[in-house]
């Protein structure tokens, strides 16, 4: 009996422990508990913990919209962490709600990744992309980069005007979104070691936007040192003319207007319009405004980009002037880079608007009218033509331009919107970097072609004459397995994932990212290099501005379009060429 009794004893005792380790708790003194929940790594199903939807502010409601985040209260009870938090108002999400609450905009909150909550391991936070105004944490799973020993952060921050938006007053300060991410890194650093990880071993990742903002994180006054040690930027740089919002009181009464608002209404009476506003009348007014005028250029609009100065305090001057006159980070190692084909996402746009108003078989067409229409998109613009001519030149053939074809020019607009959009503001970002840390820096840049990509991000683009090649983002398929459609590597694939895990962890711990799969990553001890080539073979290559050209040089489409015209004078004549 006594046998039996303590046997079932036993038994209630393994259920519970097997109930915390699929449902594990933590206690944040000072803050409350949290129950989160398991999933497993890609390759070797080890277990790793998640706790998602962690509040790390307050919600950012009535007149604490657009204000800097307050961080979050002490709760009582336990929390359910088990599940991912409401993502921040998105376009996409808000046409389809027909009755917004103000509880939409509680999205501040963030996922953590262990697979050892009594370790002390390095941590990396990543900041997601999306242009400012789209992207959440459920984006970026654990599976992959948990196979090694990391934790992993990933926060969530205000998007699109409800993240950016700006009348340099303190009432509508700007810089939310970007506070939000300090705040996360403060979160970390007073709470991370609660979940295996090392506060002082924390390294930020960021791409496209994220990596925008995290760029400009090192020049502000509001980041202490101590948050991070290290950062790595995927396409992006705090010098693109897309971070940056730069007449933020005009674009915002702007937007304001086309909601009703009196074009002669006082300051604080467009703060007021702007606070009153339900969720999803402010950001469907603000997408009104970006569609219709991005046209004019982005320098024209915003509303949803960092701004300069104001009460907001994350940024007194440029970076350039920061950097210029002593300040900035000095001692940080830095991992940076781009991906073959990085700026051609925005090809569909452009192809569209070239296409309804200069059209592709006008053979008598200056090729550099629609180069100045790419550099007024894209802020670059300038009126003297030496840019468009520099450009035309590093492109173009002399062939090609006279072709009075625009597929026969498709290498070299690809080439320029890769250039001014991501290579050019990523190798900025990394050569600043490498004056003061020429040791420590390692540029790469990605150009893997595997199975799937993200180029169109879901867009009809069948209707296109051109692909998207190794595009924005599609390096991010081999670190972190979203969508689902596209998290069932074959075998070439995983290979590569591996690999980039590898290189990407290797620097969050040990700030030298390593690999069996290479035999060496060497620092950028060069104005221009070296800098690492990721494919299935990898190579060193010596100058980067070599990249800025990289697809006119292989003549892609070039090649393509000269096979289509053979192919059409065959068929004309009868012959049709396989």
């Amino acid at each position: 009996m006594f046998a039996v009794k303590n046997l079932r004893n036993f038994g209630g005792i393994v259920r519970r422990l097997s109930s915390i380790a699929e449902n594990p708790v933590v206690e944040l003194p000072g803050l409350g508990r949290l129950r989160g929940s398991t999933t497993t790594g890609a390759w070797s199903g080890k277990k790793i913990y998640q706790f998602l939807g962690v509040k790390y502010a307050e919600a950012p409601i009535g007149e604490l919209r657009f204000k800097a985040p307050v961080p979050v209260q002490p709760w009582s009870g336990e929390r359910d962490a088990s599940i991912y938090g409401r993502p921040c108002p998105m376009y996409g999400v808000l046409k389809k709600i027909e009755k917004p609450t103000k509880d939409l905009e509680d999205c501040i909150n963030l996922c953590v990744y262990s697979n050892e909550l009594g370790a002390s391991k390095p941590v990396v936070v990543y900041i997601h992309g999306g242009g400012f105004i789209e992207g959440d944490a459920s984006q970026f799973p654990p599976n992959y980069l948990l196979e090694k020993d990391i934790v992993l952060v990933v926060p969530q921050y205000r998007l699109g005007p409800l993240g950016f938006l700006s009348t340099q007053t303190e009432a509508v300060p700007g810089n939310a979104g970007p506070l939000d991410i300090i705040q996360a890194l403060k979160w970390v650093q007073e709470n991370i070691k609660y979940f295996g990880g090392d506060p002082k071993k924390v390294t930020v990742a960021g791409h496209s936007a994220g990596a925008g903002i995290l760029s400009a994180i090192t020049y502000s006054p509001l980041a202490g040192e101590d948050l991070f040690r290290s950062i790595i930027l995927q396409s992006g740089g705090s010098s693109a003319s897309w971070s940056w919002d730069h007449d933020p009181a005009k674009n915002a009464r702007e937007i304001a207007i086309l909601g009703g608002f009196n074009p002669k209404g006082s300051i604080e009476e467009l703060n007021s319009f702007l606070l009153k506003l339900d969720t999803k009348s402010l950001v469907m007014l603000f997408m009104k405004y970006l569609v219709t005028g991005t046209p004019n250029g982005i320098r024209t609009i915003g509303g949803h980009r960092m701004t300069i100065g104001g009460p907001s305090g994350f940024l007194p001057d440029t970076p350039y002037k920061i950097l210029s006159s002593g300040g900035g980070r000095k001692n940080l190692p830095m991992m940076a880079g781009v991906l073959k084909n990085d700026g051609g996402f925005l090809m569909t746009g452009v192809y569209d608007v070239l296409k309804e108003t200069i059209g592709f078989e006008n053979k008598a067409f200056n090729s550099f009218d629609f180069l100045d229409f790419y550099n007024r998109i894209l802020g670059t613009h300038e009126v003297t033509g030496t840019m468009v001519a520099y450009q035309s030149k590093s492109v173009f053939t002399k062939e090609a331009l006279t072709s009075g074809n625009y597929y026969a020019l498709l290498d070299g607009l690809f080439d320029i919107c890769n250039a001014l959009f991501i290579k050019g503001p990523t190798f900025r970002a990394v050569q600043e970097n490498a004056k003061f840390n020429p040791d420590q820096t390692y540029l790469y840049t990605f150009n893997y072609k595997g199975q799937y990509t993200r180029f169109g991000y879901g867009a009809d683009i069948t209707k296109y004459p051109f692909e998207g090649g190794i595009s924005h983002s599609d390096e991010n398929l081999f670190l972190f397995p979203w969508p689902k459609s596209a998290a069932k590597l074959n075998e070439e694939d995983t290979k590569i994932a591996k690999k980039m895990v590898d290189l990407w962890t290797s620097f969050v711990s040990e700030g030298v990212p390593q690999s069996t799969e290479i035999s060496s990553w060497p620092a950028m001890t060069e104005v221009v290099g070296p800098y690492l080539k990721i494919d299935k073979s990898d190579s060193i290559g010596q100058d980067f501005r070599d990249e800025f050209t990289v697809l006119s040089r292989e003549g892609y489409h070039t090649e393509k379009y000269k096979k289509d015209i053979q192919a059409q004078v065959h068929h004309k004549h009868g012959r049709v060429i396989e």
